[in-house]
């Protein structure tokens, strides 16, 4: 095969950091999602052969519970988004800001 398929189910706690694109650690292996799935908190991921054979993704059977970790970049954004910085309005980053220039 060319790669594998693999498909999750996230906690809220970790969903709310998924994104297409974006980067999350399954098992501390960290890929790349390919899809996501809001309503269902379900991302899928696209796993190349070396990364499969050479880590413990290839031990996985369907309703293997997995350690997940959400991208460090969302939990940091979301951070300043809510830190109530003192900041110029003019040099606030918003999340109208990052939508604008293609972060959300």
């Amino acid at each position: 095969a060319s790669s594998w398929e693999m498909t999750f189910v996230a906690p809220d706690a970790i969903a709310r950091y998924i994104v297409p694109k974006g980067s999350i650690a399954v098992n501390g292996i960290s890929l790349t999602v390919a899809e996501y799935k809001s309503e269902l908190s379900q991302f899928t991921v696209a796993v190349i052969p070396l990364t499969y054979s050479e880590t413990n993704l290839s031990h996985l059977v369907p309703g293997s519970w997995v350690n997940l970790e959400g991208d460090i970049l969302g939990k940091y954004v979301e951070k300043f988004l809510t830190s109530g910085n003192n900041h110029d309005k003019e040099a606030e980053i918003t999340t109208a800001f990052l939508a604008e220039n293609g972060y959300l």
